[in-house]
């Protein structure tokens, strides 16, 4: 089961593999959503990531922005993912 403080280890982590499956655990868990919040996920997802700079504030941003995702499918009763 992923929580918050895993994916932000995985959006964070050196390898890039790791980011992506982050990417993809959100969109498998907005699937099962509204059609809204999942469209919303699937424009978000589908600009890919952006160019991996840990501590530059875009990138901070970016994964901000996959964790506010992740918190409202965990509230909307979204099946978390391996």
């Amino acid at each position: 089961m992923t929580d918050s403080n895993t994916l932000r280890a995985q959006l964070m982590a050196a390898d890039p593999m790791q980011r992506v499956m982050a990417l993809h655990a959100l969109e498998l868990a907005s699937a099962a959503q509204n059609a809204k919040l999942a469209g919303e996920v699937e424009k978000f997802a589908a600009r890919g990531i952006p160019f991996y700079a840990p501590h530059d504030a875009n990138y901070q941003a970016w994964v901000g922005r996959v964790l506010a995702y992740w918190e409202k499918l965990q509230e909307s009763g979204a099946p978390a993912t391996h």
